[in-house]
């Protein structure tokens, strides 16, 4: 992920959750976010595109992701082969990352040649090529990868539970897409959805380097320019669907060993009043590897799973876009109903008790500590701007952002819990033998009749998510 995307899961604030339409950008000249570094020896260029997958038709997705990797695969200029040697020629690299509100091109180059690397990067931008071929070529790459998916039980978990929330929109799939929906795209689709996108309005230009801030707003401006202009795009943004009792959904995997259970249940945006709160109880509950309390219990002293941790980031870092908290581990085959049921008596407790005093201090003393990383360099803290820009909510300062943490007590996480979170609310995926799950569910709850059991709601393949 680029660096601008930093996960800012404590920082980070603005009461409107869900504002309708992008902020208007100036069609006088391009929005530059700039962080001067005279000793550095590299120039760091983040193009940053205000829409993504989000954009794409049921059906369709994989969309953007084609189309932002094939502007790196030759120009008008260039062929791949002499766009790659020119950038290597140069001390450089280019890349792209595609997320469900941005479109993330990242550039570093040595000093000396940083404006001859914006001349090939407005190619890039402004002139591809869209070959035929190459087109035909990335899809075949793309299709092995998505295939590839199969083998991958933590990202198996992570389909079946995007598929159940975000059923019927754009981003119920992943932004690579899946076979189908690859398989299906033509050149006709990556130039009208390259075309809707790229104009002035939708682009923000985030810079770290040695060189004078007006010396980047010169060049970045001739570069702009050369694009139309077009009207901010309205947001487009999904509620997911979280069942009111527990779901488990099978991902069968016959003779798996270990595999992987996922709870899954609405998480939160970048923009929510309670993320501290939740941020601080997080660490102490499941966040933070080896001192949360669900590594302590289920992997220490049961010893039941190789790893688990909770977290609000599972679709990356938060947006305006109402996220997924998730809770992840890995048991041993015979542990899995075990640690099912142990992880959601923690998870009760936790919501009916919040943290001892010990946990709350040890997580807002930690984190308090730990912030001032998050600006040691002119990267990272382009990176914090850029992010406050996008979402619209503010940078804190240390002093700022301790005394925020010192607010936060028992009292206002169990109320922040009780506001976002449910005991019973919970899509569960389990990549493993479902006639494993089946045996061990009924072992586990002899005791429980029947009607008030959790059983297996859905079986789903690996080949289904992935279709």
């Amino acid at each position: 992920m680029s660096r601008v995307f930093i996960c800012l899961w404590l920082c980070l604030v603005a009461p409107n959750h869900f504002a309708s339409a992008a902020p208007a950008v100036s069609a006088e000249e391009p929005q530059l976010i700039y962080e001067e570094d005279p000793s550095s020896l590299v120039s760091d260029i983040q193009v940053v595109i205000r829409t993504g997958s989000a954009e794409e038709s049921v059906g369709k997705q994989g969309l953007t992701n084609i189309f932002s990797e094939l502007m790196l695969r030759g120009t008008k200029k260039y062929d791949r082969q002499k766009f790659q040697s020119t950038l290597e020629r140069l001390g450089a690299t280019l890349s792209v990352s595609v997320f469900h509100d941005q479109i993330v091109f990242s550039g570093e180059v040595i000093k000396e040649n940083t404006f001859e690397f914006m001349k090939l990067l407005e190619e890039a931008l402004f002139q591809p090529k869209f070959d035929e071929k190459e087109l035909n070529s990335l899809k075949v790459e793309i299709i092995n990868q998505i295939s590839h998916i199969k083998n991958s039980n933590n990202r198996l978990g992570g389909l079946a539970i995007r598929q159940e929330l975000f059923k019927g929109t754009p981003i119920e799939k992943p932004a690579i897409g899946t076979l189908s929906s690859v398989r299906k795209l033509q050149m006709p689709d990556i130039l009208r959805a390259y075309n809707n996108v790229f104009f002035k309005q939708n682009m923000l230009f985030a810079v770290a380097s040695p060189f004078k801030e007006s010396q980047w707003k010169t060049a970045l401006k001739e570069m702009w320019k050369k694009f139309p202009d077009g009207a901010p795009k309205t947001r487009r943004i999904f509620e997911p669907k979280v069942p009111e009792t527990l779901t488990l959904i099978v991902v069968h995997k016959p003779k798996t060993s270990t595999g992987v259970l996922t709870f899954a249940q609405k998480g939160i945006t970048a923009q929510d009043p309670e993320r501290y709160a939740l941020g601080i109880g997080n660490f102490s509950f499941g966040g933070e590897p080896l001192v949360s309390r669900l590594f302590r219990t289920i992997r220490g002293e049961l010893g039941w799973t190789y790893a688990i941790n909770s977290s609000y980031g599972a679709m990356g870092s938060l947006s305006y876009q109402p996220g997924i908290f998730s809770i992840v581990s890995t048991p041993s085959v015979e542990f899995t109903t075990k640690t099912l049921f142990k992880t959601l008596s923690s998870w009760q407790d936790y919501m009916r008790n919040g943290l001892r005093k010990d946990e709350l201090s040890l997580a807002q003393e930690s984190s308090v500590n730990s912030y001032p990383f998050e600006f040691e360099s002119a990267q990272k803290r382009l990176g914090q701007r850029v992010y406050s820009e996008l979402y619209g909510v503010p940078v804190l300062t240390q002093e700022e952002y301790e005394k925020t943490l010192d607010k936060v007590g028992n009292r206002e996480l169990k109320k922040a819990l009780k506001d976002r979170h449910t005991e019973k609310g919970w899509i569960i995926t389990l990549v493993a033998d479902k006639d494993v799950i089946a045996a061990q569910l009924a072992e586990e709850q002899k005791g429980i009749p029947y009607e008030s059991q959790l059983k297996i709601s859905k079986i789903i393949t690996p080949a289904e998510l992935i279709q």
